[in-house]
């Protein structure tokens, strides 16, 4: 795994390093001129929220982007896969590992400046701030797992489809994601499966008293609840699927 994740390092470091960059100017150096610039205090309040939730749309963007750009460097050479000593789900896990690490990273820069800034906006102890940025990469941490997984199992798609019709597989990916986006929730619906996923209610209220608190009322963080039942589901789903899209991906790239 370790060779892996320094083959990842080697092809990538030019473009991330790049990114990185980019990233620490818009996150570090802009809302500094914008408080140097805007006499509205107000404004620049609103400017600093709206440039942190962008940077991190975009962390979540360059995730899918390196993943994306790791897998087709990777495609078009079945040696790599072939004459490789490593299993397809070594090879491919190495690549959400890395991607994943870069993200994280990222993401702490992200939050830390954040939070930071908007320091204002919130009141609380330096350990409430660390505990809301640890809350935040968590979050955030899952929602690219999860990305990881569907964006490996429609790139899949395409390479199968690209094989079979070509250039219009781009159009099947599509249409077969904006069939699952509509159908799927219908689906789990009708089978009232929302029913039996509702067990083992675990109340994350407490964590309030951990994170600070807003300075105006427009913004409240509202902590509902976990169950048990659906959080165990969703990771077995998600192993699975794993673990079947490499199957079918050893499949399709060494056909």
């Amino acid at each position: 795994m370790k060779g892996l994740l320094l083959k990842e390092w080697a092809l990538y470091k030019s473009w991330l390093l790049g990114s990185a960059v980019m990233s620490l100017g818009v996150v570090f150096i802009l809302p500094i001129l914008l408080e140097k610039y805007l006499a509205s205090v107000q404004s620049v309040q609103e400017i600093r929220m709206g440039l942190l939730i962008i940077m991190l749309g975009f962390s979540i963007v360059n995730l899918l982007v390196q993943f994306n750009k790791s897998l087709n460097t990777d495609n078009g050479k079945k040696d790599t896969w072939l004459h490789n000593p490593n299993s397809m789900h070594m090879l491919i896990g190495a690549k959400i590992l890395f991607s994943l690490g870069i993200y994280f990273i990222g993401n702490i820069f992200i939050t830390t400046a954040g939070i930071y800034f908007l320091s204002d906006m919130i009141i609380g102890s330096f350990a409430q701030m660390l505990y809301l940025q640890i809350l935040l990469l968590v979050i955030l941490l899952i929602a690219g797992i999860i990305l990881t997984i569907i964006w490996l199992l429609f790139w899949t798609l395409y390479v199968e489809g690209k094989y079979w019709i070509g250039k219009f597989s781009v159009i099947l990916s599509l249409v077969v994601f904006l069939l699952v986006v509509i159908f799927l929730p219908k689906v789990l619906s009708f089978l009232s499966i929302d029913k039996l996923l509702m067990q083992g209610e675990v109340s994350l209220k407490f964590l309030g008293t951990y994170l600070p608190e807003s300075a105006t009322s427009d913004f409240t963080l509202d902590i509902g609840s976990i169950y048990i039942v659906e959080e165990i589901f969703m990771w077995i789903i998600f192993i699975l699927l794993f673990w079947f899209i490499c199957k079918w991906l050893e499949k399709v790239v060494t056909r």
